[in-house]
C-alpha cells in the first residue's frame, strides 16, 4: 500500500513532519544593470530580431540545396577566373 493512500485506496495529503518546518526563500529584486555608453535596449532588440529570423527559417529540401550549391559554385568559379585574369595581366605588365 502506498504511503499516501488510506485503506480504501483514496489518496490523501502528506503530513508535514514536525521536525522540518516549511522555509520560504525571501524574494530578492535585483536592480537592472545599466552600463554607461552601452545601448542595452538596442542589443536586446537586435537579439530578438535574430531569434525571430531563426524561428521562421526552414531546412531546404534537396532540390533547393542543389540549386544553391550550383549558384555558389558558379560564383566562386567566376571570381576565381577574374582573379586569374587579373594576375596574368599584372604579370604581363610587370615584365
Amino acid at each position: 500500500m502506498d504511503d499516501l493512500q488510506n485503506k480504501e485506496g483514496v489518496e490523501r495529503e502528506p503530513k508535514a513532519s514536525p521536525q522540518a518546518p516549511k522555509l520560504e526563500m525571501p524574494k530578492i529584486n535585483m536592480p537592472k544593470i545599466q552600463i554607461e555608453g552601452l545601448p542595452t535596449g538596442k542589443i536586446t532588440n537586435k537579439l530578438k530580431e535574430y531569434r525571430r529570423v531563426l524561428q521562421i527559417t526552414k531546412k531546404p529540401d534537396m532540390e533547393e540545396f542543389k540549386t544553391i550549391v550550383k549558384a555558389s559554385a558558379i560564383g566562386v568559379a567566376i571570381l576565381g577566373a577574374m582573379g586569374f585574369v587579373v594576375a596574368i595581366i599584372a604579370q604581363l605588365i610587370t615584365t
